[in-house]
């Protein structure tokens, strides 16, 4: 399945306003926020249609799945936007994350905890919120809209003297070029974290750089850690693939990156990191340039490439490089 859809469900009472993009959203928001009350409405709409007084306005079917006889329920699918509320343990179990691998469904997953067996985006997991009344005409209804939590950078200025990586391949190979002697992997996104913790045991300011498309599972803990020892950063592009295709330094079609969501089919792609990789190898293939996930070819660590990559990181992140006191 590839595409964006908008989905809009109201009644008389509640009006919602959701867009959904990739195969994985998951959507949050406190009691009260109107979660329930959207799953209802779907719910009832699927059972009566028109005569529930409900209009639902979307391009695909929208449905909602239950813990009762999910995976034969889930096998009979496709083609849809599946709803799954909050409640429903089997989201977090590795038979769902391998019954959704190739599904061409897409998923929004109402859910507060991390989903550890799901490559989810950062920029995919949501809240939602009664939005401003003054944008629409009809007062009497309650308008909910969605609202995204995290950003791949902090809008503050930031200087780090150490740097993190998510991976030891092609990522890491980068960055210590650019930043020899200060550059570290973490081996895995689930050891960013106590990465992070130990150089800052140290004294250090240290950002980590991590693959944004997948890493929406351990945000919560690292952004809870990063309020309480703010001289630390992360830095969450889709992935180190996607620096190097939006820095020109391979030639790319602009739809590939501005409208991922009308290539990147969750039939063959878990995640969009998994399409821009793929992407970025078969473009390359027969090329002085092959890129390659687990060894980075010199082509990319050369001055010109480089200097392109690393312009496509945050204005407002420095990194010291100590090897020559400068900063980046």
């Amino acid at each position: 399945m590839i595409g964006r859809y908008k989905i809009e469900i109201y009644n008389a009472a509640v009006h919602y306003f959701l867009t959904v993009q990739r195969n994985i959203t998951v959507l949050r928001g406190d009691s009260a926020s109107g979660k329930s009350e959207l799953i209802r409405l779907l719910e009832e709409y699927n059972r009566s249609r028109t005569s529930s007084g409900i209009t639902l306005i979307c391009d695909r079917v929208c449905s909602v799945l239950t813990a009762e006889d999910w995976e034969s329920r889930l096998s009979d699918m496709s083609g849809r936007i599946i709803f799954i509320d909050e409640g429903n343990d089997f989201v977090r179990t590795k038979r769902f994350a391998e019954k959704i691998k190739g599904s061409d469904n897409y998923y929004v997953i109402i859910n507060r905890d991390s989903l550890s067996d799901l490559p989810y985006s950062i920029n995919e997991i949501y809240g939602l919120r009664e939005s401003d009344r003054s944008k629409y005409k009809n007062a009497e209804q309650v308008y909910n809209e969605m609202y995204q939590l995290y950003a791949p950078f902090s809008d503050f200025p930031f200087e780090a003297d150490h740097v993190i990586t998510e991976d030891s391949g092609s990522g890491f190979a980068f960055f210590s070029a650019a930043f020899p002697g200060i550059t570290h992997a973490s081996k895995g996104k689930s050891n960013i974290l106590q990465c992070l913790r130990e150089a800052n045991l140290h004294g250090e300011k240290c950002v980590a750089i991590v693959d944004g498309a997948a890493f929406g599972s351990e945000m919560d803990k690292i952004y809870s850690w990063l309020k309480a020892n703010p001289h630390n950063a992360i830095f969450a592009p889709e992935s180190f693939e996607y620096l190097i295709l939006s820095s020109g330094v391979v030639e790319v079609p602009a739809g590939i990156l501005s409208r991922t969501y009308q290539f990147a089919d969750s039939c063959k792609y878990l995640s969009w990191e998994q399409f821009y990789t793929d992407y970025l190898i078969q473009t390359t293939r027969k090329t002085n340039h092959a890129y390659q996930k687990s060894m980075l070819n010199s082509f990319y660590t050369t001055k010109g490439s480089m200097s392109k990559i690393l312009r496509q990181m945050p204005n407002n992140l420095k990194i010291c490089r100590v090897s020559d006191n400068s900063v980046r």
